[in-house]
């Protein structure tokens, strides 16, 4: 298999943690007005607080596990020398 040393191949990195990042700031970002109602006597509780950051953690190690696997298989793929013609 013959791989193509071009930039690239590198654009994966900025899309994963572009990726990233925005889950990350979409996860975090809250979904209601955060100041509390005049009305309302309850506390508002949120539920979910445990899942979302569970998902932000396997988010997390999914992305270490890509950037490992691009390191072993395509920035430290070996580069064979073309042999030399004599003349």
């Amino acid at each position: 298999m013959q791989h193509h040393s071009n930039p690239e191949r590198l654009a994966v990195v900025p899309v994963a943690l572009g990726a990233a990042a925005l889950s990350a700031a979409l996860l975090l970002f809250p979904r209601e007005d955060e100041r509390p109602a005049a009305a309302a006597a309850e506390e508002i509780v949120d539920t979910f607080f445990i899942g979302r950051f569970v998902l932000l953690a396997v988010m997390s190690l999914v992305l270490l596990g890509c950037l490992f696997l691009l390191l072993v298989y395509h920035l430290m793929e070996p580069v064979l020398a073309k042999p030399l013609r004599s003349r």
